[in-house]
């Protein structure tokens, strides 16, 4: 291993400075600005005795390393040394970047300009945003949010802390494969924000509608396929191949709005979560439907960086959006139909 002459010399400093008591500095600092020791001792409401004994540490730890005493007697008070009159600046500058260090991160949402950068899936986006965007510009008015659509590598930048918050949608179901199970997830700080049942989108007015809906009328359809996260197989595919089912695809599209408004101008179908069907079906005319067989229900995450774990602001961010969801989410996935 190759060590350069600037670490090694950065690495010496630390370990000459964990054996410094820092409270000598603070005393030299004051022996600088009073140049007694009796107006030190006052200052730092100690006996003199006291000071002097600091000051001997003093000189052990840090003019011993310097060899300079630091300071000298000048009549009844202590005069300091050219050496000890360099470092008062510096050490001074250091203390205070020391103290500004060791507070705990402060945070005000009413001034507070930072930018969080912020990943939502677009099943999440209308269910989840408009429930704490308002309220948001209004407890922390200078906050930016930047919002991106989740896509593949998504759960990477939160791992490697590119990311602030990610807002996803995963399968609590056991037949779920890669990468749509709740086991699948990274080892991130998560909280479940709420939970939600798939449910089928046709259009108003089609012709299934006016047949009993069961497992055979579902498989009639033909399926509008969504890309999330750049893949379009998940669970129901492999519940369908399990059971040696098929349902025919006819179209693959990018996005669910996309579907939406394929499925309201066609006889196809297209899947979805409870919550967000509800938004889509605001928006096109289309019908929603149970599903006419069993799918274990899809959970709603946000995660974020271990790295932000404790930051205040991150803390108060995340706290925020929770609380709104509880709030402003609302679940009301269609009645199982009669057969």
């Amino acid at each position: 291993m190759i060590y350069s002459p600037k670490l090694v010399s950065n690495l010496e400093c630390f370990m000459q400075l964990a054996q410094i008591d820092l409270n000598l500095l603070k005393l030299m600092l004051i022996l600088l600005e009073e140049g007694s020791v009796s107006r030190a001792a006052y200052q730092l409401n100690l006996s003199q005795s006291a000071i002097s004994k600091q000051l001997t540490k003093l000189r052990e730890q840090v003019g011993s390393a310097l060899k300079d005493p630091l300071f000298i007697k000048a009549g009844t008070g202590l005069k300091a040394t050219a050496k000890a009159q360099a470092m008062e600046q510096p050490l001074r500058e250091w203390l205070r970047l020391y103290c500004q260090m060791m507070v705990p991160n402060h945070f005000d949402p009413q001034q507070d300009e930072r930018e969080f950068k912020i990943s939502i899936a677009e099943n999440a986006f209308p269910v989840v945003v408009p429930g704490f965007m308002q309220s948001l510009t209004q407890a922390a008015p200078k906050l930016k949010l930047n919002i991106a659509k989740t896509h593949s590598k998504s759960l990477q930048l939160v791992e490697q802390s590119q990311l602030d918050l990610l807002i996803i949608a995963r399968d609590t179901d056991l037949r779920a494969g890669f990468p749509w199970h709740i086991n699948h997830l990274p080892e991130v700080p998560r909280v479940t924000l709420f939970e939600d049942e798939n449910v089928c989108l046709v259009r108003k007015n089609h012709p299934v509608l006016t047949h009993p809906w069961n497992l055979e009328s579902f498989l009639s359809l033909s399926r509008i396929k969504i890309s999330v996260e750049e893949q379009t197989r998940w669970l129901l595919d492999e519940v369908l191949l399990a059971q040696g089912k098929e349902s025919p695809d006819m179209a693959v599209v990018a996005d669910f709005h996309s579907a939406a408004l394929l499925a309201q101008h066609s006889d196809m179908s297209m899947i979805c979560t409870s919550a967000f069907a509800n938004q889509l079906c605001e928006r096109y005319e289309l019908k929603m439907l149970p599903m006419p067989f069993h799918l274990g229900p899809a959970k709603y995450f946000m995660l974020w960086p271990e790295t932000q774990e404790t930051n205040p602001a991150h803390i108060w961010l995340r706290e925020f959006i929770q609380k709104k969801c509880l709030e402003s989410v609302k679940i009301n996935p269609p009645a199982p139909l009669d057969s």
